[in-house]
């Protein structure tokens, strides 16, 4: 059963009997060298791609940060008349500083491109509008809205916060 180096024929000799065994180590090496500047530049590619990846990310964090970072700035001037409006006394003044500050307020967030959302007297979109309650109202189309208990607001098209709102049926 044991067989000899002479009895095995090998898988070169079977198929191209006519190749040297001179001739085929250097195609073997040349292929051998081939096949590790292919695993070199895949191995160089899947390094730039982790390091592209890493970058990308951090770059999105620090985007992120800075963007918030903007929106809370843009703000501050109403805390500050807010806490100015605390050790005011009451009265219509009163009333008045904290209607401004409202006021600043909305013009913030409209300028970094907050949208109320239109809710009273116009039909009712599940897409924009929540509606909490139904009435039966005299004088108003079926399915308008006939009371907004929260504003709704969207952001470049997209809603932050439908409105709270009753319809009429």
């Amino acid at each position: 059963m044991e067989e000899t180096k002479k009895d095995v024929v090998s898988e070169e000799e079977q198929v191209a009997p006519e190749v040297a065994a001179e001739e085929v180590d250097p195609q073997v090496a040349e292929l051998q060298k081939q096949l590790a500047q292919a695993q070199d530049q895949y191995q160089r590619v899947l390094a730039e791609y982790a390091n592209y990846k890493r970058r990308t990310d951090q770059e999105k964090e620090q985007l992120g940060a800075f963007v918030k970072g903007e929106a809370l700035k843009a703000l501050l001037p109403g805390i500050d008349n807010l806490e100015r409006a605390i050790t005011s006394p009451d009265g219509p003044e009163y009333r008045k500083g904290v209607e401004m500050v409202i006021r600043q307020f909305v013009e913030t967030l409209t300028a970094l491109g907050l949208e109320e959302i239109p809710a009273q007297g116009e039909v009712f979109d599940p897409e924009l509008h929540n509606a909490v309650m139904r009435e039966d109202a005299d004088g108003v189309e079926p399915e308008t809205v006939t009371e907004v208990y929260q504003k709704g607001y969207r952001l470049s098209g997209r809603v932050l916060r439908p409105a709270m709102v009753k319809v009429a049926n």
